[in-house]
This record gives C-alpha cells, structure tokens and sequence, in this order.
C-alpha cells in the first residue's frame, strides 16, 4: 500500500523539464534586437530508445527510420509531416499556454520560419495548409536571417500515449530529447556557440507530434533565453 502511495505521489509531482546548458561560446548575437534567426533539425543520427529509471536505456529501436519502419507503414507516411510541424512551430510568436522562444525572448533574436518551412509553403497548393503554416508564426523571408540554430538530435524516447492517458502528472508519458545546437552566423559559417541538451522531457499527450513538438518547442527552444540572462 505504502509502495503505491509513492507511486501516485511521484507521478503527480513529475513535471517537465531541461538540463539545457551553454557549453562553449557566447549567446551575445541573440540579444541584438531586430535580427532573425532560422531553425534547422537534424535527425538523421537520432537513436530511438525506451528509457527507464534514471534516464536508463531499457530499449533500443535504432534510427528513427528503422523505428517508424516497425511500427509501420502509416508512422512512415506521417513523419515528414510531423518533422515539418515541429520545424515550423520554433517560429510561433504566440500560442495558448506555451512559452516559446519568441514569447520569452522580446527584445533579441526572432525565430523566423527556415528555408525548409518557407520551400514547402511556396510549393504547398493547399490554400488552408498555408494559412495554417503562417498562423501564430514570424513570418519573415529566412534569407533575411543572420543566424541559424542547429539542433542535432542525438537520443530520443517518443514517449508513450497510454502512459499519458492514464498517468497521474502532466509529464507521463512525455517525449524526451537529447542532443546540441549550435548557433552559427549564416554569413561566415562561423559557429557562435554550442548548446548542450540533456533528457529534455515534455508534456505527456495522447499524439505523438504533439509530445515531440512540446519537447522541442517549450521544453527546449524555451529555455534558451534563459541561458542569455
């Protein structure tokens, strides 16, 4: 009885969090008001694992490739879609309830939408696809931009929707993240700094884009201007 009590005591107070922590370099370039900053999200090196106990791999699925291969065909068919999701929503400017980068981060660097995210809204013949692609968004030409933000994802648990459907805290079932971002001045190449981030946990959801992009956009991208105090 005990055991169980402590049980349900820890999944109510689980919350989400971020070990996101400047390793190298400054973030002086994004204090400068009036300049835009793009995305990018690599996760082709990405290894999809199920992890336990203090962060622990219980399972190993391999790439994200591999993994959505086994789940099947349908998980194939919509993660492009889901990768451009994510990527297009670093750039919301607002959004109930969520604390993104351009909510936190008044008077510096804007994330605008990437060269990506603008290729596919120019391509994109779905009048009511686009509008949505622009909603909440800054919606600013990417080659106006002077940095870009890399973010290399390294390990990541998709998180599971029966746990968050049935869990008692706001995080079960949550996705959680690893990896590094660099922020790199587009015109020189040059690499400004170097971001590390570690087992970023996001809310818990029934969908899985939803409990990736919470990760990514809140968990992650929304501590970053902590890190520029």
């Amino acid at each position: 009885m005990k055991k169980t009590l402590l049980i349900l005591l820890l999944g109510i107070c689980a919350s989400c969090w971020a070990e996101v922590q400047l390793t190298s370099g400054s973030l002086e370039a994004l204090k400068k008001s009036g300049e835009y900053a793009y995305v990018e999200i690599d996760w082709s090196k990405a290894k999809v694992v199920e992890l336990g106990r203090d962060n622990k791999v219980e399972k190993n699925f391999g790439s994200v490739d591999a993994y959505n291969k086994a789940q099947g065909k349908d998980w194939v068919k919509d993660w492009p879609e889901i990768k451009q999701l994510i990527l297009n929503s670093t750039a919301w400017k607002k959004s109930p309830g969520r604390s993104c980068f351009n909510k936190k981060n008044k008077k510096g660097v804007l994330i605008t939408v990437s060269p990506q995210i603008w290729k596919a809204y120019k391509n994109c013949k779905d009048e009511d696809k686009k509008k949505d692609m622009q909603k909440n968004c800054i919606w600013v030409n990417p080659s106006s931009a002077k940095y870009k933000l890399v973010f290399s994802v390294t390990q990541v648990d998709m998180g599971s929707g029966s746990a968050a459907a049935f869990g008692m805290g706001g995080s079960a079932g949550g996705a959680i993240i690893s990896g590094n971002i660099k922020l790199v001045d587009i015109k020189s190449g040059k690499r400004l700094a170097t971001i590390d981030v570690k087992y970023a946990k996001g809310k818990g959801n029934y969908s899985q884009r939803i409990r990736l992009l919470d990760c990514v956009v809140d968990e992650i991208f929304g501590e970053i201007p902590k890190l520029m105090k």
